[in-house]
């Protein structure tokens, strides 16, 4: 995951550092850069001014200043995940570095390499009541894959090279296997002001004064795990005698564009059919004729379920998105289900793998298709009867569509796979917005990319995820969310304008959390709206408008696809709001899935 580095021209000695406060963060941001960094997300603050200055001042590196720290760290986030490099993150002493603490989770669980730096007081000032000063020491636990104090600054040899060793190290942590954030925490004396002092000649002289001339301080080699011969050698063993294996796709993001090519190799040799989610971004040409349309309509009737399980499976990606999914695999532990995994991360919530293969994705499906030998031709009833059920649930979606006059989040998801071309960035929320994609997003949409904060899988930091998204990428942008996440990170939304980006955000408001009335909490409705739904009765437009977006509202399901292009063709960033009615959504979900499992069972 390591980047090529973009080397910018060597420091002038003769102006290395107005003061030696100054010094130690003007070497760390230029090695920074050479590690590989070209975004640094920063907020106000007096402590951090230094740190501030130093990465504003370098030509190499873009700066997005934000007003507040958690929509600066759901910033970077999203475009650290959208451009899979690694983004610097600073901010000033205090309650603000706790602020990144949400972020910082997700990017430690999502592996999003983060260069988290705050600074801090000195020791001098450390509990005795000094303003806007906390203990920093390991603040974000252990959510990291690395910290480090780096101590007050000193105008010295040593410290010239630490600065530049320090920043070598974070970004090699930050990008490692696997990828996640780095924090280091930097305290800084007075004076913070790039104020003139005299500086010792000796300081100039150093190598690390100019840094190296071809590359960073200290190159990194980041270890990736090996492919184990011999383990791919046991589970093909196993999965060469399976009569009815399967194959998952989860949330996943992988640049190697040989996967899909590889996943299809290893189904054909298989003969198992492939249920990816959108999350997985594997929907793609290579699979068109392994995959399985949707899937979680399929598996929600009982009889098709019933009559076909698996006797082996092959998982890539996050646990899957689908609880239907999910649950039914849950409850065949004597099942051999081998998981795929090349980041050290242990995927497996329901304790029934069988197996974990390390290493990259596309290197094990193809050493496993390699083992597998010739695809076979000789039984395809299995991969014919799943793709008939998904083509059958498929049809019976859209029919259910077309006949709910009242606009829902199918309406949405159906819009968006009509409209959105291929190069779109599909950035989908948590809660019911990336469940109602995985059960509605048909497979023959558009390939675009979707990314989401599967982390922690918290609905927290939306706006500024897809916005960060937005400022990483050249492409359509578009993001997918419920009202709540809209809410919960409204100041979010000011960082479009401040920079200028170019978005749509597809908000679906249907006054509160409708994900609770599809969850076992539903049955006990006496407190459902007060603790759980919460509507909040607002009006969104004044709100967007507020901020600077351009509003679009839209009642009609038909007037949706048509939206969404008016929306891609403006400049700017537009918050597209679509009304729903609770009630009337959680009937037409029911319908659908009630005309799908019914065509299945009738005609599968």
């Amino acid at each position: 995951m390591t980047p090529a580095a973009p080397f910018p021209a060597v420091l002038s000695a003769e102006r290395l550092a107005p003061n030696r406060t100054a010094l130690f963060p003007i070497l760390f941001t230029d090695e920074l850069v050479r590690g590989g960094v070209q975004h640094a997300c920063v907020t106000p603050g007096s402590r951090s001014a230094p740190v501030a200055l130093a990465l504003a001042a370098h030509p190499a590196l873009r700066l997005w200043v934000h007003l507040d720290e958690r929509s600066a760290a759901f910033f970077a986030l999203g475009l650290a995940k959208a451009t899979r490099l690694p983004v610097a993150l600073a901010c000033t002493s205090g309650t603000a570095a706790a602020n990144f603490l949400p972020a910082v989770v997700e990017a430690f669980h999502a592996r999003v390499p983060l260069v988290v730096l705050t600074a801090d007081r000195p020791p001098e000032l450390q509990g005795c009541g000094s303003p806007q000063t906390i203990d920093q020491i390991r603040l974000f636990g252990s959510h990291v894959r690395w910290f480090a104090d780096s101590g007050t600054p000193e105008a010295t040899v040593e410290a010239l090279r630490f600065a530049r060793s320090l920043a070598c190290r974070a970004v090699a942590a930050a990008c490692g296997s696997p990828a996640g954030p780095v924090h280091l925490n930097l305290p800084f004396r007075e004076p913070l002001a790039p104020e003139l002092s005299e500086l010792p000649d000796s300081l100039a002289s150093d190598l690390a004064a100019g840094g190296r001339l071809r590359h960073s301080w200290t190159r990194v080699q980041t270890a990736r795990p090996a492919l184990d011969e011999s383990a791919v050698s046991e589970v093909a063993g196993t999965l060469r005698s399976a009569r009815r294996p399967l194959i998952l796709c989860g949330p996943l993001d992988d640049p190697d564009p040989t996967l899909p090519d590889a996943v299809a190799s290893l189904a054909h040799a298989l003969g198992a059919p492939v249920l990816a989610e959108p999350t997985s971004n594997l929907r793609r040409r290579a699979l068109a004729d392994v995959l399985i349309d949707a899937h979680d309509a399929v598996l929600r009737g009982a009889a098709f379920r019933n009559a076909h399980l698996p006797d082996a499976v092959v998982r890539l990606g996050a646990p899957p998105t689908s609880k239907t999914l999910a649950t039914w695999l849950a409850r065949q532990p004597e099942v051999p289900q081998v998981v795929v995994d090349g980041d050290l991360a242990w995927a497996d919530p329901d304790g029934v793998a069988s197996a974990v293969l390390r290493g990259a994705a596309s290197r094990i499906a193809s050493a496993l298709a390699s083992a597998l030998g010739p695809a076979r031709s000789s039984d395809a009833r299995w991969l014919c009867r799943w793709r008939r059920a998904g083509a059958i649930a498929r049809e019976a979606l859209v029919t259910e569509l077309a006949t709910e006059d009242a606009p829902f989040e199918g309406h949405a998801v159906a819009a968006l796979a009509a409209a959105l071309p291929p190069d779109t960035t599909l950035y989908v929320g948590n809660s019911l917005a990336i469940r109602d994609l995985d059960w509605f997003w048909p497979a023959s949409a558009p390939p675009v990319r979707v990314l989401a904060n599967r982390g922690a899988n918290g609905i927290d930091g939306f706006v500024s995820s897809t916005l960060g998204a937005a400022a990483g990428l050249p492409g359509p942008i578009v993001g997918l969310c419920g009202d709540l996440s809209f809410l919960h990170d409204i100041g979010g939304l000011l960082a479009a304008r401040r920079h200028g980006l170019r978005a749509v955000l597809l908000v679906l408001d249907n006054d509160g959390g409708g994900i609770f009335e599809h969850l076992p909490i539903a049955a006990f409705p006496e407190r459902l709206d007060e603790l759980f739904v919460t509507p909040h009765g607002l009006d969104l437009g004044p709100l967007i408008e507020a901020c600077g977006a351009r509003l679009l509202r839209v009642e009609e399901p038909a007037l949706l696809a048509p939206a969404l292009v008016e929306a891609l063709r403006a400049g700017g960033t537009t918050v597209l709001v679509l009304s729903i009615d609770r009630a009337r959504s959680l009937s037409a979900h029911r319908r659908a899935w009630a005309r799908a499992v019914d065509a299945v069972e009738a005609r599968a």
